[in-house]
């Protein structure tokens, strides 16, 4: 890095880590947008001119789960590496693929506004310098003869993804996967459907990787829910050990070792099982948190927010890493391949070697010595590579007493038994609220008495205050509840209304926006269920206002936002992640197993990949 220009520095800096997660493991599906032709690809560039290439990948989903969060960030990397770095040593992949200098296509950012109580949706398009559809076929042809070529010969792929990501496949075998722009053309309403299939996993990203990497290598940032299956885009799922670890050999434990599969290493915002700290429609201060922002905002200094200074940049995506952790108290697990790397030996000691009489002597001390030191915390090793990640744990356990005093016991003296015990499943944060659930009573009162006279004085235009776009917009509403849509009452995210605001307000398509009609029918949106609550509730007939009290209010008020206080759970659940990581270094030091500190070694190496 000394040897770029500061300014090339810092621009570099600031494009690493402003992508964010997502989410959702099932987007909200949409029915009807234009298309999106992909630009065509320029030739790739002769590998002796350009031997790295940063990549930003975001936007998946559709218009209804592709917030305005991930457009941000998006828009800010994408800047600084256009105004840093050679077109063609760049390539950017948000939404449909709005790009700056043509007409946008599609409005595929989706954002909120609160205004009095209400939470009023609008949709902008996701423009960004020469952009391309977030498809997969379009994302693996660019990285099959254009991204490939460039880093083959001995360069670094810069893989930033800042998008929605979910568990993907078969029951039993399933991994992690990046949820692609979803919006095709299909057989539902006006030609177009949401394709949830079109989604890219580990094991198809690894093998187009290894295809055309050569002697390249791979460097990540990934900040989406279930991000964290990504690092077994080299290492394996499970660990093979050395024969000389028995005195008998297992048939488990017969087959060769499988070795890193490619050289390829990074940071994810948690680990494969885990939500995110979800991307957000209405990104502010008080409750836009977690990995995916504070990555970025300590790696360049740089407030999200405001695009305002805040602080120095720091050296390297490892001290980004550092700094995030410290900060982040949301459900967050952040993790780096070395480490994903030494916990799949952990797993390997503590459901094989532990739990087997055909191990020698030798390894059963080193698995005794394991579980002591998963259990009190303490490792012995004086290894420096250990101990510099051992004071780095340190630092974060520091700060997770100051973030949860309630589990500062726990986090420092607690046992194995303990830590597992205050650990559970956290619930996702791409929630942002939706509506309660509806009795049976209060659906058949909507159905039977409110909804007809309702519908009755809409049509007859006795509702005071209905009128133009919201007047025409609530009469399309009742004729899609008479051919059986359920927007009242509908699912919990409420996308179904949402759907139909998008494609009904204008919104959907720039060119044709007419911004005082779509507002006016956003407000109607966010208020329809109170409104008609409050119309029965007035009503002259006693069995409408029956029906009216038994609805209720409509929606409930959305969750308060994230906290800044650390649960008890994610501490305990971090706290044990470190100590289980570096109890499996240690075992790794005390059985000598070369090959495997080997890879550990290429694995920290990666990580710490200057920029340039």
């Amino acid at each position: 890095m000394t040897s770029l220009p500061a300014c090339r520095r810092s621009i570099l800096l600031a494009a690493i880590g402003l992508l964010a997660g997502c989410a959702t493991s099932e987007a909200p599906k949409v029915e009807s947008p234009p298309a999106a032709s992909a630009p065509p690809l320029p030739p790739p560039a002769p590998t002796s001119a350009r031997r790295n290439a940063y990549v930003l990948l975001s936007g998946g989903g559709t218009p209804l789960s592709n917030h305005y969060s991930q457009y941000l960030q998006a828009r800010a990397i994408a800047g600084s590496l256009d105004r840093g770095w050679p077109a063609e040593s760049t390539w950017f992949f948000f939404g449909i693929g709005n790009r700056e200098g043509s007409p946008p296509v599609l409005a595929d950012a989706h954002r909120e506004a609160r205004q009095g109580g209400l939470v009023l949706h609008s949709w902008v398009p996701g423009v960004l310098p020469r952009n391309r559809p977030a498809t997969k076929a379009e994302f693996l042809r660019a990285l099959r003869e254009q991204i490939l070529p460039v880093v083959r010969s001995g360069g670094t792929l810069f893989l930033f993804v800042g998008d929605h990501g979910e568990l993907a496949g078969p029951e039993k075998n399933r991994e992690s996967a990046i949820t692609m722009w979803q919006l095709k053309r299909g057989e539902r309403r006006d030609g177009w459907s949401t394709d949830t299939k079109e989604v890219l996993g580990v094991a198809e990203l690894r093998q187009a990787l290894a295809a055309g990497l050569g002697a390249g290598r791979v460097v990540f940032c990934m900040t989406q829910c279930h991000s964290g299956g990504f690092h077994e885009l080299a290492v394996p799922r499970e660990m093979t050990p050395p024969r000389e670890w028995f005195a008998r050999v297992p048939d488990w434990a017969a087959s060769p070792a499988t070795g890193l599969r490619l050289r390829a290493a990074g940071y994810t915002a948690t680990d494969e099982a885990s939500p995110a700290a979800g991307c957000v429609a209405d990104p502010e201060p008080d409750h836009w948190a977690g990995y995916e922002r504070f990555f970025p905002e300590n790696l360049f200094g740089l407030d999200l927010m405001t695009g305002q200074p805040r602080g120095q940049p720091v050296a390297s995506l490892a001290a980004a890493h550092e700094a995030a952790v410290l900060v982040d108290q949301t459900i967050d697990k952040p993790r780096s391949t070395s480490e994903h790397y030494l916990e799949a030996w952990a797993r390997l000691i503590e459901t094989r070697l532990a739990t087997t009489l055909a191990v020698t002597e030798r390894t059963q001390r080193a698995v005794a010595t394991y579980q002591r030191a998963v259990d009190t915390g303490r490792v012995t090793s004086a290894d420096p590579a250990l101990r510099l990640r051992q004071a780095q744990y340190a630092r974060f356990l520091e700060r997770v007493g100051e973030q949860a005093p309630a589990a500062r016991t726990l986090v420092t003296r607690g046992t194995r038994r303990e830590l597992e015990a205050a650990g559970r499943p956290a619930a996702s944060a791409g929630s942002r609220g939706g509506r309660r659930p509806a009795s049976t009573e209060a659906r058949q009162a909507w159905t039977s008495t409110l909804r007809p006279a309702w519908k009755a004085a809409v049509l007859a235009g006795r509702v005071a205050g209905l009128a133009g776009a919201t007047l025409e917009f609530e009469r399309h509403l009742l004729k899609l509840e008479d051919d059986g849509r359920n927007l009242l009452f509908g699912r919990a995210d409420g996308t179904a209304l949402l759907n139909e605001l998008y494609w009904r307000s204008s919104y959907a398509e720039p060119a044709r926006l007419d911004r005082p009609r779509a507002e006016a029918m956003a407000r109607w949106a966010a208020e329809r269920r109170a409104r008609i609550v409050a119309w029965g509730a007035a009503s002259p007939d006693a069995a409408v206002r029956g029906a009216a009290e038994k609805i209720g209010r409509g929606p409930a008020a959305p969750p308060t936002a994230a906290g800044r206080t650390l649960s008890r759970a994610t501490a305990a659940e971090r706290v044990l992640f470190h100590r289980r990581v570096l109890a499996a270094w240690e075992f790794l030091l005390a059985m000598e197993a070369r090959a495997a500190l080997a890879e550990l070694q290429v694995l920290l190496e990666l990580e710490q990949t200057p920029l340039g």
